[in-house]
């Protein structure tokens, strides 16, 4: 049975693919069976934040459902039109037309057509693809354009995860916010790491975080990214931590070299092993392994 870990930070740009990226790393060095989740299906990025790396498996995935309509059937009443509360169909001489894009797949229009000139057919979700890296393998996805089932492709890209790795660490990068593929990412895992600037905005975010967290009964700790860059906030933070039982699992500053190793399209913990950030995320890692194994 494997353990999941979840990295969240609500606001984008917080630092979770630079503590997830590192994690893996670490993990693979003590622990060797692990294997990464990037679950922004939007824009993934965590096999670049782990360095080079393949391209082994891709596959379609046929998972969402869109509206369509038989016009050989269809009576041209609107009635479809009136009842879509997504606006996806309009009247376009004298036709109803239905924008894929904006198809929820509800089949709601089918349900109310007259002459059931209306079929709920199935469309392309996405791609599930598989990253060979130094650190081990990557389960990502890349949404079809216009397309709204990130979460269900999110529970399939863990389901992949487990039946590969079959044990040890799944490591799974959350997307940014806290729509649909964030929840998926959150729900049913082992741990919730949230991490967050020094800022007020990022805990706005980061509280929303937790209380996602909270409805699904899981652990939590917490990871302050770029501390030093307002270092009384860290304090506030300590105090929300603390106020909600939440472990408070270190900081990290703010360095160079995190950046650098983008760049150079390396993982932190080769670009950089004696960086003040690898000796905090180092620090962190091994924090967070005592929490999750109890």
């Amino acid at each position: 049975m494997s353990l999941e870990i979840t990295i969240a930070s609500g606001k984008g740009g917080t630092g979770k693919t630079t503590v997830s990226s590192f994690l893996i790393s670490y993990l693979s060095g003590v622990e060797k069976r692990v294997i990464g989740v990037d679950a922004d299906v939007e824009a993934p990025d965590l096999v670049i934040a782990l360095g080079r790396h393949t391209e082994i498996h891709r596959e379609e995935v046929f998972d969402s459902e869109i509206a369509v309509i038989n016009y050989d059937r269809c009576i041209s009443c609107g009635t479809c039109a009136s009842i879509c509360r997504y606006g996806a169909i309009d009247i376009k001489n004298g036709r109803p037309v239905i924008t894929p894009e904006l198809c929820e797949g509800c089949g709601v229009c089918g349900y109310v057509c007259p002459t059931k000139a209306i079929d709920i057919k199935k469309t392309k979700t996405g791609d599930m693809i598989i990253y060979d890296t130094k650190f081990g393998k990557v389960v990502t996805g890349e949404l079809e354009i216009g397309r709204k089932h990130s979460g269900k492709l999110v529970d399939m890209l863990r389901m992949k995860a487990r039946s590969i790795v079959g044990g040890g660490y799944i490591v799974i990068d959350a997307a940014a916010g806290i729509g649909c593929p964030v929840i998926s990412s959150i729900v049913g895992v082992d741990y919730l790491v949230i991490v967050v600037e020094p800022t007020p905005q990022s805990m706005l975010t980061a509280s929303k975080i937790y209380e996602i967290g909270k409805i699904f009964n899981v652990p939590m700790g917490l990871i302050v990214n770029k501390y030093d860059l307002n270092r009384e906030f860290v304090d506030e933070i300590r105090r929300f931590s603390e106020e909600r039982k939440v472990d408070f699992l270190g900081t990290v500053p703010y360095d160079r070299s995190i950046v650098e190793a983008y760049v150079n399209i390396r993982s932190l913990i080769e670009y950089a092993p004696s960086s003040s950030a690898t000796k905090s995320l180092r620090e962190i890692a091994e924090r967070l392994l005592s929490r999750v194994k109890g």
